[in-house]
């Protein structure tokens, strides 16, 4: 199996890349959730660093704790299952046994950041019933009885076979139909790609997307407007925002498995760019048999040159177009391009 994902950086069109490549027959479909349990915070990338690359005793077996309680955030709920909506329990059961392998050994123990991971009420609480306790020299009573401390330090081998196992159990799962390809949203990041492309024993290619900082700017006020992972406050501090975002990824990796591509380009350079990452994945053209189903570039032409249309913003572009210069699109060479795709009535961006 083979394993196609994107990155990106919040908003810079990778979905169209999800959205072509599950037109293909020999393609498994999965791209309605992003599964990012190897870069997230306290996600495999954390984990390594802390057992591996800088184990200390209690430090490490915390951030097992972390990786445990992360997993148990993404698996969800019953009433929102998140992860688990795609694995039916196997998330859990997979993750648990993968801890299992990373494992040493464990006891019953805890330390002062398990008492302080429970509250700030009960970390001060335990500190005012100690003082008590020693003041009428007794004996203290234990505050986390049942508290587990882990313990692990797995070699760099032994921590990547265990990942790769833990990794192609989940991947094998999604790929319920067995077929040659499986494609997941947003499974490697924009940056310190090559660290986690390690954690994968299948062959694994990712594309990563950017687009034009000004369409990116009118959609973050119109259509994302509640979202808040951008500032809202300032052109001048949503700009310092676009490129920090970048900077973290300024290393241009030479490797066969990793593309850099526009938005822009799946639309106007339909045929350009499809041929490219057929060549890029290994994809065949003839496998290609629900085109136009997913990506339809007379349809998402719509979400190109927003700015345009938004003449409220052009103050806003005009600092856009001198302080982020180097990111802009040059929509002068694609004017007279010829758009593929089924036609369409275009009147909202999406």
């Amino acid at each position: 199996m083979k394993i196609i994902t994107c990155a990106s950086y919040f908003g810079s069109g990778s979905s169209t890349l999800t959205d072509l490549v599950s037109e293909y027959s020999t393609v498994q479909e999965n791209s309605e959730f992003e599964f990012r349990f190897i870069h997230d915070p306290d996600g495999i990338s954390d984990l390594e660093y802390h057992l591996v690359e800088n184990h200390n005793r209690e430090v490490s077996g915390f951030a097992l704790k972390r990786f445990i309680k992360v997993s148990n955030f993404n698996s969800g709920t019953w009433f929102n299952k998140k992860y688990e909506a795609y694995f039916n329990g196997k998330y859990k059961e997979y993750t648990k046994q993968y801890v299992n392998d990373l494992l040493d050994f464990s006891y019953k123990g805890f330390w002062v950041y398990d008492v302080a991971s429970k509250g700030k009420f009960r970390y001060y609480l335990r500190g005012i019933f100690n003082k008590i306790f020693i003041k009428l020299n007794v004996a203290k009573p234990q505050i986390l009885p049942k508290e587990i401390t882990y313990c692990a330090h797995p070699s760099k081998e032994k921590f990547l076979e265990c990942t790769q196992r833990y990794t192609s159990n989940l991947m094998e799962y999604l790929n319920k139909d067995n077929k040659p390809y499986l494609v997941v949203d947003q499974l490697l990041p924009s940056s310190n790609i090559k660290r986690c492309m390690r954690y994968f024993k299948d062959e694994i290619f990712v594309v990563i997307f950017d687009r034009d900082p000004r369409d990116l700017y009118v959609l973050s006020n119109l259509v994302w407007k509640w979202d808040h992972i951008f500032p809202h406050n300032s052109i001048e501090t949503w700009c310092k925002w676009f490129e920090y975002a970048r900077k973290s990824a300024t290393e241009k990796y030479n490797d066969s498995h990793i593309m850099y591509m526009r938005f822009e380009d799946m639309i106007y350079n339909y045929d350009e760019s499809v041929n490219k990452i057929e060549k890029f994945t290994g994809l065949d053209p003839k496998d290609h048999d629900k085109q136009f189903a997913r990506l339809n570039p007379k349809k998402s032409v719509i979400n190109t040159q927003i700015w345009k249309r938004h003449p409220e913003f052009d103050k806003d572009v005009k600092y856009i177009e001198e302080h982020l210069s180097e990111y802009l699109y040059d929509f002068s060479k694609v004017e007279n391009n010829e758009i593929k795709g089924i036609g369409v009535n275009n009147k909202k961006v999406f």
